[in-house]
């Protein structure tokens, strides 16, 4: 009896002893996993924090980088040139034809300078062997009160077309076509002291409206133009209106206008242009409204070689009609070829050949008046 009670309090003592331990090792295993939930959740904010470091310290790379942009005080660009032009006119009065050669020496410096932020000033010399002294291109400066608009002003040239808007690195023959050189004669295109608002609709359209008067203060222009671009397809409605007041003289207003259009691929560029307008010199010396009336197309053609040195070729086709009296005896017709050789990345070192003839046509009788040829290696910088 003694044995069967010391039996059943031993079991007892064994069964306790169990429970006892089956409850702790619960109690550690609920430990166990609760530090391992903590361990986890530490482990998730200290990514956290990393990752947020991270970005802290990218936006502020970002930051400190914009910050050095807008600190760029100067930055120079241009072109220069260097090359001959053989002109042949035909003077009828002398009975032959009069070879002008010269040597081409042009450099145009672009300067712009940034002293704060949404400002900047522009300025642009050129030099030709014909002057004495460099002549300013352009001068003017740049304030942006929005992201979408500008106002500029200073000393500048016309918003007209695509010949006029079309940079130097990528103009392809060095003379103006005959429409536009005639319209620099007639000073509607002349380089004046201007002011001009900007208007960004978006990314493909903008909106442009100037007022530029001369030195003197006898001619006055206002310049409007709508812009079209989705880096394919350029469209351009421009108008020039020109307001001269004479000494003694009653003041005397013409206009002219152009829509042009362009089309960009990989392999060529197509131009097409028409201008309208009134001559400006025969209402005022004949003073009747004469008609001005250009039309102009252009093929530019990209040719890559694939070879390191002369990376692209480009030929360049162009022909174009103007009449600066539409309805009397005035009719021009230009036809010019070119070839252009590129020798860095994006033609920054180009060598430009052209040849070009002007024929007229004067009381039905038409005459070769002018061929130019022209030769050029032209770096831009």
């Amino acid at each position: 009896m003694a044995n069967g009670k010391w039996l059943m309090a031993s079991s007892l003592r064994v069964l306790f002893i169990l429970l006892i331990g089956g409850i702790g090792a619960q109690t550690f295993a609920k430990k166990d996993a609760s530090a391992k939930d903590t361990t986890a959740v530490v482990v998730k904010k200290e990514a956290k924090k990393a990752a947020a470091k991270d970005t802290v310290k990218m936006a502020k790379k970002k930051a400190e980088k914009d910050e050095a942009k807008e600190e760029t005080v100067v930055k120079v660009g241009g072109i220069l040139e260097v090359g001959f032009d053989n002109n042949y006119k035909y003077v009828e009065y002398k009975a032959g034809r009069r070879v002008e050669y010269k040597r081409l020496g042009r450099a145009e410096v672009d300067i712009s300078l940034r002293p704060v932020k949404k400002v900047r000033a522009e300025i642009g010399f050129e030099y030709n062997n014909k002057d004495s002294l460099p002549t300013i291109d352009k001068l003017y400066a740049q304030y942006n009160p929005l992201n979408f608009s500008t106002i500029r002003f200073g000393y500048m040239k016309k918003t007209f077309g695509l010949e006029e808007r079309t940079g130097l690195d990528e103009r392809y023959f060095r003379k103006r076509s005959i429409i536009n050189e005639s319209l620099e004669n007639f000073g509607f295109l002349d380089h004046d002291l201007t002011l001009q608002y900007r208007h960004e609709l978006g990314k493909k359209w903008e909106l442009r409206g100037g007022f530029s008067w001369t030195a003197d203060s006898i001619r006055y222009l206002q310049n409007y133009s709508v812009e079209y671009d989705d880096k394919k397809n350029n469209l351009v409605l421009a108008a020039v209106i020109r307001h001269y007041f004479p000494p003694d003289e009653k003041s005397i207003t013409t206009y002219v206008s152009s829509l042009s259009f362009r089309r960009v691929n990989s392999l060529f560029a197509s131009e097409a242009e028409l201008t309208y307008g009134t001559n400006p010199y025969i209402k005022r010396f004949d003073h009747r409204d004469a008609t001005i009336f250009g039309a102009r197309v252009k093929e530019n053609f990209f040719l890559n070689t694939g070879l390191t040195t002369l990376q692209q070729v480009i030929p360049v086709a162009e022909a174009a009609y103007y009449s600066s009296d539409f309805k009397k005896d005035s009719t021009d017709f230009q036809l010019r070829a070119g070839l252009t050789l590129g020798f860095a990345k994006k033609s920054a070192f180009q060598w430009r050949n052209n040849y070009g003839i002007v024929s007229k046509i004067r009381n039905d009788k038409k005459e070769l008046w002018r061929r130019r040829i022209d030769s050029e290696v032209v770096v831009v910088f």
